[in-house]
């Protein structure tokens, strides 16, 4: 599967990580999957961190895109959102999936989740 989602309960943070190239079941069974594991944060309700990881990703499909947008939009709300991306091309991507939610990008896994912890 093109994604992987974590959670760190301790820090009440959700890490999910996409590789390669995601087909829309992927996005769906993401949404599964990260829907979930909110149901097991300690803090069931409450706002948490999201770290969204896609430094290891292709550039993804229009179709994946305008529905990772649209789950973005369903979601409950984050209190940080910190975005790892490698590709000016893919952190375009980002900025649509993301439009108007206000996340901090970042070129580096470490600063991002340093950034996070500062919240």
């Amino acid at each position: 599967m093109a994604f992987r989602v974590e959670i760190e309960p301790g820090r009440n943070r959700v890490r999910i990580t996409l590789s390669g190239f995601a087909t829309i079941d992927d996005v769906y069974q993401m949404e599964r999957d990260f829907l979930s594991s909110l149901s097991r944060m300690p803090k069931n309700g409450a706002m948490y961190q999201l770290l969204y990881d896609v430094s290891e990703a292709r550039i993804q499909s229009q179709e994946v895109v305008a529905e990772l947008h649209d789950l973005c939009r369903r979601s409950p709300r984050v209190s940080a959102c910190a975005l790892v991306n490698a590709s000016a091309l893919a952190g375009r991507q980002l900025g649509r999936i993301f439009e108007g939610l206000g996340p901090t990008i970042f070129n580096d896994y470490g600063a991002a989740v340093e950034w996070l912890d500062s919240r």
